[in-house]
């Protein structure tokens, strides 16, 4: 287990990042508060391939709560067109993961969060991920969270997050699929398996309603 921050430039591009497999590389640290510098990792050019890495942010889930609200601590970023990982995992609470633009690929990948863990504007496929609610120590004062918020914000946007055979899993709490952090919120979920922890409405419109 490494413990620091990690951000790939701008200039940078064309790095393949492996570890030994999501269960024996991990990368943590704990920064909270502010959506773009908080990342435990931060990839920002285009055409990168990341394997068998997990990247994690500590804030939300210490041993022994101390702070009472929940807050933006992001395990990682992801900016570049035409990114891929394989067999990562992202484990945060809130904003575990900033799909942030560009098309991205996740494949086998585990996905841990509470609330609106996998966000951004990203043109996405997670295929065969595990994607797990986790409120742990929090579960009663939040009790309902929301996997996606997905920012689309015109019908030409071409983004969306599309998880293809997927298990939608869950230790505590419940959730929505997701809600619209958009007025043209896109999310698709194709032949994967849902969990009794999502909620039977299934989406929130948030700050859109009627634009469903």
């Amino acid at each position: 287990m490494c413990r620091e921050k990690i951000t790939i430039p701008h200039s940078k591009p064309y790095i393949f990042l492996e570890g030994a497999g999501s269960k024996s590389t991990s990368v943590e640290w704990s920064d909270h508060d502010n959506t773009i510098t908080s990342a435990t990792f931060s990839c920002i050019p285009d055409n990168m391939l990341v394997k068998g890495i997990t990247f994690k942010n500590t804030y939300n889930v210490p041993i022994g709560i101390e702070q009472n609200q929940v807050t933006q601590a992001l395990a990682a970023r992801i900016y570049g067109d035409k990114s891929a990982f394989y067999d990562c995992a992202f484990t945060g609470l809130q904003d575990t993961l900033w799909d942030v633009q560009g098309r991205h690929y996740f494949k086998d990948c585990y996905i841990q969060g509470a609330i609106d863990f996998i966000f951004g504007s990203g043109q996405s496929i997670y295929e065969q991920c595990e994607i797990h609610l986790s409120m742990g120590a929090y579960a009663e004062q939040y009790r309902t969270g929301y996997i996606t918020a997905q920012a689309r914000n015109s019908s030409t946007d071409p983004s969306a997050f599309v998880f293809k055979t997927c298990n939608i899993t869950g230790t505590n709490g419940k959730a929505y699929l997701g809600r619209a952090y958009g007025g043209y919120s896109r999310v698709i979920f194709a032949d994967s398996t849902l969990s009794d922890v999502i909620v039977p409405e299934g989406w929130d419109a948030w700050s859109y309603v009627h634009k469903e």
